[in-house]
């Protein structure tokens, strides 16, 4: 019965959030990864990833039939694939200033983790990330504050 309960808690949370505004489409990806050359971004010393991905937070829109990506901050991080894919990242200021960091489950089109800050507070957030080759976009929320879109792209150990 626990399990019932929690399951039916579950979906009634996923249901009511605005999920066909929080899947942003992958040709707007491919159009919009900006990773600039000579960045001081950092991605996270951890020995036993399978990959790097560099990527922005912020509001993604059409406008004049042309999709747009206006950044609030941006992603560095490494990812690990497996039976529970998983990430963790850096959060920068426009700056290129670490203000937080991310870190979370993903797969099948869901993300599940936390995303604090410097001060070690940590909020949980959900979202959903699609992702192909190369490119991966989405749309995150929270408990708190906005629920931005990311976007970016990501690249695999050889």
């Amino acid at each position: 019965m626990k399990k019932i309960i929690i399951i039916i808690g579950l979906c009634a949370v996923l249901i009511s959030m605005p999920a066909i505004t929080a899947i942003p489409t992958m040709e707007a990806s491919k159009t919009f990864v900006t990773t600039e050359k000579g960045t001081t971004l950092q991605t996270p010393t951890l020995d036993d990833y399978d990959g790097t991905f560099i990527g922005g937070l912020g509001r993604l829109y059409k406008e004049d039939g042309e999709w747009q990506f206006n950044h609030y901050s941006y992603l560095a991080g490494v990812y690990k694939l497996g039976r529970f894919n998983k990430l963790y990242g850096y959060i920068y200021n426009l700056e290129e200033e670490q203000i937080g960091e991310i870190g979370a489950y993903f797969g099948h089109k869901l993300i599940l983790g936390f995303i604090g800050d410097l001060d070690g507070n940590r909020l949980p957030m959900i979202g959903f990330l699609i992702y192909n080759d190369v490119n991966f976009a989405g749309r995150i929320m929270s408990l708190v504050g906005p629920a931005p879109h990311i976007i970016g792209e990501y690249i695999p150990n050889e």
